[in-house]
C-alpha cells in the first residue's frame, strides 16, 4: 500500500524523471505570455464539450507565443489553433521549468546570519570561556546556501492540501505538472574575522556566546526564487516582435449535462394535456466557466478517437512514467472515472416551426443544425467542481392514456420434458398504464428521466426516450389494478410426419389462443395487446396485425429443431373497451416440433 508519505516522494521521484530533459529558464515576458478567453462551450451529454477560446499576445524575438494554460486531456485531432492576425507555423508542445527570483529582506535567525548582516560594525563579542572581544566586524568567512522553506514532502502536501488523497495528488500532478517549489538563499560559516586593537582575530562562531552592536540590523537581504514545471504549448510565428490574435478550440472529457423531465397530468374541460418542463443538470469537473454562452446540445457527435489523447496534451508521457513506477495507483484513477459515458439516438424533426403553446424562458434559445439539436444558454457561472440545474423549457402537449398487455407464449419442444405435451410458460397478466405524449412543441425530446405527477401527487418515475418533433413518446406509470388479462388455449389439430428436414420427422401443431381482457373501470379505455409465441400466426381476429419474423430462441425451452423450421409471430389489436366490458381476441397459429 502506498502512504501518504511515499506517495508524494514518489510523484515528486517521477516528475524528476519524467522531465530530467527539460531546460530551466527564466520567466517569460509578459507580451508573449497568451491569455485565452473563453468565448463558448459545447456541451454534450456522453460527458464530453467543445471550448472555442480566443486571445492575443505579442510575439517574442524569436517569433513565439506561449500558452500555458494547455488541455489536460483533449482528444486527438480536436487541438486547433487559427490566427487571422499573423501567420502561424507551429504549435510546439512541451514541458518548461519557468524559474522566477526576487530579493526579500528576511530576520536573521542564527548568529552568522546577524554578523553578516552587521559586517562593518563595531561590537563586543563575549565566548564561551568568557573571554571579551572588542572590534569591527571585518568579514564572515561564508559560503552560499539554498533552503526549503517548506521541505520536500510537507511542501507536496501543502500545494495538494492537507486532506488530499493519493488519487486526487496524481490527478493534479498530470494537469499541471510538479507543484511550485522554491528556494531561499542564506549563508554558512563556522568562523569570522574580527578586527581589534591589537590587530584580527579568527574567531569560531560556535563558541560566540553573546554580540553587542550599537544599532544592530537584525535583517539580512536574501534571494528567493520560485521554480514552476508545468505544459506549454508554443505557438510559432512568422514574424517576431508583432501582435497577433490566437482562435483556439479543444474537445475533451469534463463536462456533462443531464436532462431530466417533470411531467405534471391535467385534465383540462376534458382535454387531456400535460404540463411539460426540462431543465439541465450539469456537472463540471473540467474548468470554470465565468458567465459565459454554453450550448447543450441533444445528441452525441461521432468522435472516432475521443478515447485517444492528442499527443500536444503530453498526458501520455507522464502516464508512462507513473504506469511503470506504480501500477496500483494508476489502476486506481484511471478506475475513479467521474463521467459515465451514454449515447443518444438521433431522430428527424429539426428546424419545425415553434408551436405557441411551447415557451423558453427569455435568454434561452434553441435552433437547429445538421442531426444535433442546440439550447442556447447565454450565460453560464458555474465553477470546477461544481454542479447545477437550469431550466431549458416549460411546454404545454397533449397526451392520451393506453393500457398494454405483453403476452409472450414460451413453449418447450415435443422431444423434450414429457413427451406428448407442451407445456406452457406465459408472462405474467400484467396490464400496464402508460401514457402517450405528442410532441407539438417544435424541438426534439432527449432521453431523460422524467417524473409524472398529478397535482402535487407523483405518479411514477421513468424515462422518457428520444422524440422527434411530431412524434409520440410512451411513459410508463404503474400497474392497472383494475384491468386484468386471461389467457386460453387449445389444442385444434396435430399431423405426424408433417414435415422432413435434415433427416428428422417433424409433427405440425395447430392452436387457438383466445385472450380476455376485462376493464373494470368506470370508463372506457384505450388498450394495446401484444401476443407473441414460437410458430407461424395463420389468422387474427378483431382485425390483429401479424408480423412474421424469424426463428427467435427467446420463444422456446431447450429447442432441438433446426431454426429455419419455426418462425416467431407476433400479434397486435388495439382497441376501446367499455366499463365492465370484455375483449378477447383470438389467433389461429402452428407451430412443428421434432418427433
Amino acid at each position: 500500500m502506498i502512504t501518504r508519505l511515499h506517495l508524494q516522494s514518489f510523484i515528486t521521484f517521477s516528475l524528476i524523471a519524467t522531465a530530467s530533459a527539460i531546460t530551466a529558464h527564466a520567466a517569460d515576458s509578459p507580451n508573449d505570455r497568451l491569455n485565452l478567453t473563453t468565448d463558448r462551450v459545447i456541451v454534450f451529454k456522453d460527458g464530453y464539450y467543445l471550448a472555442l477560446k480566443s486571445g492575443t499576445a505579442v510575439t517574442n524575438k524569436d517569433g513565439e507565443v506561449h500558452l500555458l494554460d494547455v488541455p489536460d486531456n483533449a482528444v486527438l485531432g480536436s487541438v486547433w489553433a487559427t490566427s487571422s492576425k499573423g501567420k502561424l507555423i507551429a504549435m510546439v508542445a512541451s514541458r518548461e521549468t519557468v524559474k522566477q527570483s526576487e530579493e526579500i529582506a528576511a530576520p536573521c535567525l542564527q548568529t552568522v546570519e546577524v554578523l553578516q548582516a552587521n559586517v562593518g560594525a563595531n561590537a563586543k563579542i563575549i565566548m564561551h570561556d568568557k573571554t571579551i572581544y572588542q572590534g569591527d566586524i571585518l568579514r564572515v568567512l561564508t559560503e552560499p546556501t539554498t533552503t526549503l522553506p517548506t521541505p520536500g514532502v510537507t511542501g507536496l502536501m501543502k500545494a495538494f492540501g492537507p486532506e488530499a488523497s493519493g488519487v486526487a495528488a496524481l490527478s493534479s500532478t498530470l494537469r499541471f505538472g510538479t507543484p511550485p517549489t522554491t528556494t531561499v538563499s542564506g549563508v554558512t560559516a563556522s568562523q569570522f574575522i574580527l578586527r581589534t586593537e591589537e590587530g584580527d582575530v579568527l574567531l569560531p562562531i560556535a563558541q560566540v556566546q553573546t554580540v553587542t552592536i550599537k544599532n544592530m540590523k537584525a535583517e539580512l537581504k536574501r534571494t528567493v526564487t520560485t521554480s514552476t514545471n508545468s505544459k506549454r504549448l508554443t505557438m510559432r510565428f512568422i514574424e517576431p516582435n508583432k501582435p497577433v490574435d490566437i482562435a483556439f478550440m479543444y474537445f475533451q472529457s469534463g463536462l456533462r449535462w443531464i436532462p431530466t423531465y417533470r411531467i405534471n397530468l391535467t385534465d383540462d374541460q376534458g382535454k387531456q394535456m400535460a404540463n411539460m418542463d426540462l431543465q439541465a443538470e450539469f456537472l463540471n469537473e473540467a474548468e470554470d466557466l465565468d458567465n459565459i454562452p454554453v450550448d447543450i446540445v441533444v445528441g452525441v457527435p461521432n468522435f472516432k478517437f475521443k478515447d485517444t489523447p492528442s499527443p500536444l496534451t503530453l498526458e501520455q508521457t507522464l502516464r508512462n512514467v507513473l504506469q511503470q513506477t506504480a501500477p496500483q495507483l494508476m489502476n486506481q484513477s484511471m478506475s475513479n472515472s467521474l463521467l459515465a459515458r451514454s449515447g443518444e439516438r438521433m431522430g428527424p424533426g429539426m428546424g419545425q416551426p415553434e408551436n405557441p403553446a411551447f415557451a423558453l424562458p427569455p435568454e434561452l434559445g434553441a435552433v437547429g443544425t445538421q442531426d444535433l439539436f442546440v439550447y442556447s444558454l447565454k450565460k453560464v457561472k458555474l465553477l470546477k467542481g461544481q454542479r447545477a440545474a437550469m431550466p431549458l423549457f416549460s411546454a404545454r402537449v397533449p397526451y392520451r392514456d393506453v393500457y398494454t398487455w405483453d403476452v409472450h407464449l414460451t413453449r418447450q419442444d415435443i422431444e423434450t420434458g414429457n413427451k406428448g405435451t407442451t407445456p406452457q410458460n406465459i408472462s405474467e397478466n400484467r396490464v400496464w398504464h402508460q401514457v402517450v405524449l405528442t410532441n407539438n412543441t417544435g424541438v426534439p425530446w432527449t432521453t431523460g428521466a422524467a417524473l409524472l405527477m398529478q397535482g402535487n401527487q407523483p405518479l411514477s418515475q421513468e424515462l422518457l426516450t428520444y422524440t422527434s418533433v411530431g412524434g409520440e413518446v410512451r411513459v410508463p406509470i404503474t400497474i392497472s389494478v383494475d384491468t386484468q388479462g386471461t389467457y386460453r388455449e387449445e389444442e385444434t389439430a396435430r399431423k405426424l410426419n408433417a414435415m422432413g428436414f435434415e433427416g428428422h420427422n417433424y409433427a405440425q401443431i395447430d392452436k387457438t389462443a383466445t385472450l380476455n381482457l376485462i376493464n373494470r373501470k368506470p370508463t372506457p379505455i384505450e388498450v394495446e395487446i401484444t401476443f407473441r409465441t414460437g410458430g407461424k400466426a395463420d389468422e387474427a381476429s378483431n382485425d390483429g396485425k401479424i408480423t412474421l419474423n424469424s426463428h427467435s430462441a427467446s420463444d422456446w425451452v431447450d429447442y432441438r429443431g433446426f431454426s429455419a423450421v419455426n418462425n416467431s409471430s407476433i400479434v397486435v389489436w388495439r382497441s376501446t373497451i367499455k366499463p365492465k366490458e370484455t375483449f378477447a381476441p383470438t389467433v389461429k397459429y402452428h407451430y412443428f416440433a421434432r418427433h
